[in-house]
């Protein structure tokens, strides 16, 4: 449900459709974790070769994190690794293999999702996002807002996975015409769900305190939550052992008076939601999956 960078390990870098049908096969009959250990030898090439990335994540360690010359170098590598760990998770979901999801913070999802109104689910590049559209059904429809780039042997993987916990994809289009389905959804009383942290482009943004800096992010997502008056819930799946995830649910934006202009809301949301994102990041750090200067 979310996008990454750095090739997302699932694009070009992971290699061509008929490479990852081949590994959702594999993935039927081999561990896991032999899947990862696999990725040991390969990640310099990665933090070798993609110098961007890597000095982008260095520097996030040092100077976000504070984390020393060593340390910090060590982190870009266990970052790398993480990822390369959810990707694997990924084609293993693909094949079938299934993961226990700690979800002790549900009930405020629930609760939303038994009510009337619909509302904003948002995501970021951080942990299993994915996960969540794979294995939690919803009583509502959940349009999801998904990007181009992916190969179609993930993208059928996907719409097949989504199929079953009613989750409709939804692709952005030049013509915006993505816009209109989304509201559609929304009038109907479903979910939205989108990345929270990403501009993709725009130019309207929020600058919003992260890390102890203003950073830009999307004013899309709330200002669509603001002007529908809908709630915003966001969700970060963080990956805690080789089977384990752990599910985070916050609510955006309750303490906000109704009465204020949506704008003024739709940024007071961005910068509560940027203030969740970085208490996750903080509590996994290497689980932030954000190759290039965020700052900028």
């Amino acid at each position: 449900m979310a996008q990454y960078d750095h090739s997302d390990w699932q694009g070009s870098t992971v290699g061509t459709s008929w490479m990852q049908r081949a590994m959702v096969k594999l993935f039927r009959f081999i561990p896991i974790p032999l899947a990862y250990a696999c990725m040991v030898p390969v990640i310099p090439f990665f933090m070798l070769f993609d110098r961007r990335g890597y000095l982008a994540s260095y520097r996030f360690f040092r100077k976000r994190i504070g984390r020393n010359p060593l340390h910090a170098f060590c982190s870009v590598y266990a970052n790398e690794f993480r990822l390369g760990q959810v990707v694997v998770d990924r084609f293993a979901q693909y094949a079938g293999r299934s993961f226990e999801l700690d979800n002790e913070e549900m009930p405020v999802f629930t609760r939303l999702s038994e009510a009337e109104p619909g509302f904003v689910q948002l995501g970021s590049h951080t942990g299993n996002f994915e996960l969540v559209g794979y294995m939690l059904r919803s009583i509502k429809k959940m349009g999801t807002l998904v990007y181009s780039g992916e190969t179609e042997t993930v993208m059928q993987q996907r719409a097949a996975m989504f199929a079953r916990t009613n989750v409709e994809m939804v692709p952005v289009s030049d013509d915006m015409s993505h816009l209109f389905r989304l509201n559609e959804i929304l009038r109907d009383g479903g979910i939205v769900s989108m990345p929270g942290d990403r501009v993709f482009g725009s130019q309207k943004t929020f600058a919003c305190p992260f890390f102890g800096e203003p950073a830009p992010f999307p004013a899309g997502p709330y200002m669509l939550a603001a002007q529908r008056s809908v709630p915003i819930v966001a969700v970060f799946v963080m990956k805690e052992a080789v089977r384990r995830y752990r599910i985070f649910v916050r609510q955006i934006g309750e303490k906000i008076d109704p009465a204020l202009p949506s704008r003024v809301r739709a940024e007071a949301m961005a910068r509560e939601f940027a203030a969740c994102l970085e208490g996750v990041v903080r509590q996994y750090p290497t689980q932030w999956f954000n190759f290039y200067d965020f700052w900028k």
